[in-house]
Formats: C-alpha cells, sequence, structure tokens
C-alpha cells in the first residue's frame, strides 16, 4: 500500500448541483489535511480544470452536462494519470459501475452519504484504496 502524500490532498469538485458543490467545497476547505483544487459544473469545464490543477482526487457526479461520466473519466485519466476519481450519485445500475471501474474510477459513493464519509472516501482513494462502504457501491 502507498503512503499518504506529505502534503494536503488536493481536491476537485465536479458538480452541477451548485449547493452539492459548494458544500463540498466547503467542508474540503476546513479539513487540515485536504485543499480545494477547484470546482466546475460541466465535463468541458472540468477538463479544463484537471489541465490546469491536476487534483489528487476528483469528485465528480456521474451526471453532468455535456458528457458522459465513463468517457469524461477516460479523458481524465489520460489528462492526470494520479488523479483519483470518485463518482457521486443518487443512484448507478451495475453496467454504469463496471464501465465506470474499466475506465479507472477509484469509487462511486451515494449522495446519501454523510460529508464525514465522503471525505474519508478522497482520504482513501488518496491511499490507493477502493470506496467500500454500506451506503455507495463498491467498484473494485
Amino acid at each position: 500500500m502507498e503512503n499518504p502524500p506529505s502534503h494536503a490532498t488536493r481536491v476537485a469538485v465536479i458538480d452541477d448541483h451548485i449547493i452539492v458543490s459548494e458544500m463540498l467545497a466547503l467542508s474540503i476547505s476546513k479539513a487540515p489535511d485536504l485543499e480545494l483544487a477547484g470546482t466546475a459544473v460541466n465535463t468541458v469545464d472540468a477538463m479544463r480544470l484537471i489541465k490546469r490543477e491536476y487534483p489528487d482526487v476528483l469528485l465528480m457526479n456521474y451526471q453532468l452536462p455535456y458528457g458522459n461520466c465513463v468517457d469524461t473519466i477516460k479523458e481524465i485519466l489520460i489528462e492526470s494519470p494520479k488523479t483519483r476519481v470518485i463518482l457521486l450519485g443518487i443512484a448507478a445500475d451495475d453496467d454504469l459501475v463496471a464501465r465506470a471501474r474499466a475506465a479507472g474510477c477509484a469509487g462511486f459513493l451515494g449522495k446519501n452519504s454523510s460529508i464525514s464519509d465522503v471525505l474519508g472516501a478522497v482520504r482513501a482513494a488518496v491511499r490507493g484504496l477502493v470506496i467500500n462502504r454500506a451506503d455507495a457501491y463498491s467498484i473494485s
């Protein structure tokens, strides 16, 4: 297992629901071991953010304007192979979960998760672990 980074974990949030994005951004910025790398509301802006910031972890809504999550994960990991992508959503079918995993996604976390669960998932993902919570889909 990899050692955690010695610097603050840089986290980007991609979600077209502004309230979700702002709450996650606020929570990330208050955590002493995390740093907000930026936010975006669609796949086009997400790629701009990735190319500029190269975050350690990306929290991304699985349904975004201007693209689908599987293709976006592939693009992100071509540009920034060390970024760990965690999809956020209300629900996902097994096919989507399998395609996301095949594209390199680190996990799928339900939007019914608590903020502490989300931050815990970020910390786990940066250590190379797969998200595996009862209220989330595991795609290991």
